[in-house]
């Protein structure tokens, strides 16, 4: 997936940065790829990006929910994380009751594995959830990825991720991120699906995330999606599902043909929100893909 963030000026200027926002690259530069965004003026109206004029008229056409998302305290190995309030989603887009319609299949790029006949391409969701990825509870520090009352364990020479932001329609997101090219990620996280927003239980709101997925800034140039897996697991004994995609794309920000995309959700038994895993990796990169495998084999409640 391609991320947002400072990366080295494209125009090859040495020791300056330039930001990539998941669409275009900033007018301006810096030498520290720490600082933080830069805030850009508003393009013309004729100019500006679909998504955000979308995601605009999707907020003002759909009801805002007021509804307060507590993620409940859960006890597990004798530690209990503490119970604390997030933010209501600030809007609802997502309505899977009708199914997404499924065009013809577009190929992938050149030289990557053709789909089969299952891979479609969605058309773009009005607009997903709006959750605060941000909203963080507390966690104890034991070598393990903590969100929404999930874990993993913390993978060597990976790096602790800030830019899980991506996954907008989830809540206490943390995770880790392996630099695969330049402008492209590996990424595990957790984190948490709030009720009112729509993920109801396992099975749709792993669609469902999937779906938000496959049209998001991650996959810019986003040409098909073929279905791997849909299957139901467990979690520390609580009920899961677990839906595996690869998700193709077309663009010159990677030579990669796409990622295989991994959504599992867990019911953990309280009434205001699931737990979810995310993680994506190249497709055909098999050490990734079995390290993926291994990541969701060890995935434990708190």
């Amino acid at each position: 997936m391609s991320l947002p963030g400072w990366y080295p000026d494209p125009a090859r200027t040495p020791g300056r940065f330039r930001y990539w926002d998941g669409q275009t690259w900033s007018s301006g530069t810096t030498t520290n790829p720490a600082d933080p965004p830069p805030i850009s003026p508003s393009p013309p109206a004729g100019q500006r990006r679909r998504g955000p004029l979308i995601a605009a008229l999707a907020v003002a056409l759909v009801l805002v929910i007021v509804a307060v998302f507590v993620v409940r305290a859960v006890v597990t190995g004798g530690v209990e994380v503490s119970e604390e309030p997030l933010p209501t989603p600030t809007a609802s887009g997502f309505d899977d009751r009708s199914p997404t319609p499924s065009p013809s299949p577009t190929p992938p790029p050149s030289g990557a594995s053709s789909p089969n006949p299952s891979a479609t391409t969605p058309p773009p969701l009005v607009a997903c959830p709006v959750g605060d990825p941000g909203a963080r509870q507390t966690y104890p520090a034991d070598g393990r990825i903590h969100g929404g009352d999930l874990s993993f364990p913390a993978q060597s020479g990976w790096q602790q991720s800030r830019l899980t932001s991506g996954l907008s329609w989830a809540y206490d997101v943390d995770g880790q991120v392996l630099t695969i090219q330049p402008e492209w990620f590996a990424m595990f996280a957790v984190g948490a699906l709030s009720v009112v927003g729509g993920f109801e239980q396992p099975e749709q709101a792993a669609e469902a995330v999937m779906q938000c997925t496959a049209t998001s800034t991650f996959y810019e140039g986003f040409t098909a999606r073929k279905d791997l897996h849909a299957k139901a697991m467990t979690v520390s004994g609580r009920p899961a599902w677990s839906v595996r995609a690869e998700i193709y794309v077309d663009t010159k920000r990677t030579t990669l043909p796409g990622d295989v995309v991994d959504v599992v959700v867990v019911d953990l038994g309280g009434p205001e929100s699931l737990a979810m895993f995310w993680g994506a990796v190249p497709i055909g990169d098999q050490d990734l893909i079995e390290q993926l495998d291994e990541v969701i084999g060890e995935l434990r409640a708190g």
